[in-house]
């Protein structure tokens, strides 16, 4: 997607900086209630590109130790263990494997979410190693992205 040069009103910044602090304090509580179960947290979107507006969503990437096979459903995993933000977020909860998984069939949302556009909000080495597979893929030529557009090569090496 090509980005725009947008003007971002000082009002529409003053209130994204007051969500960005709302939703750390929310990933903080849910690192603190699941503890290990909770591996990572990846701002994607509008939000991480810094081209949202006033009616953007927050696009929030949640990797886990899911219990429940329903994707949909795994929400109640955290909001069991804490309130979820009064905040418009679009939650993606998926499992270490899952997202193996979408790389290796070149999902855009979790290719651009971990390589070019996501914000690491917790565990950066989680992150970073998701960036380092990303790369060794696009090295072998099993990923490559012309014209903004995600190709997965399956005759590569």
């Amino acid at each position: 997607m090509e980005q725009k040069n947008i003007r971002i009103s000082k009002r529409l910044l003053e209130k994204h900086c007051k969500e960005l602090v709302i939703l750390k304090e929310f990933i903080n509580k849910t690192h603190q209630a699941l503890k290990d179960k909770f591996i990572c947290a990846i701002l994607i979107g509008s939000r991480a590109r810094t081209d949202f507006n006033e009616g953007s969503d927050i696009d929030l990437i949640l990797v886990g130790a899911w219990d429940n096979e329903i994707l949909f459903d795994r929400i109640e995993e955290i909001q069991n263990n804490t309130p979820l933000p009064p905040l418009p977020i679009d939650f993606f909860l998926y499992r270490v494997e899952e997202i193996k998984k979408m790389i290796q069939q070149g999902n855009p949302m979790i290719l651009d979410g971990f390589r070019e556009e996501g914000i690491c909000l917790y565990n950066d080495v989680f992150f970073q190693n998701v960036q380092d597979l990303i790369t060794q893929k696009i090295s072998e030529g099993f990923l490559e992205k012309k014209n903004g557009i995600w190709k997965v090569n399956t005759l590569s090496k």
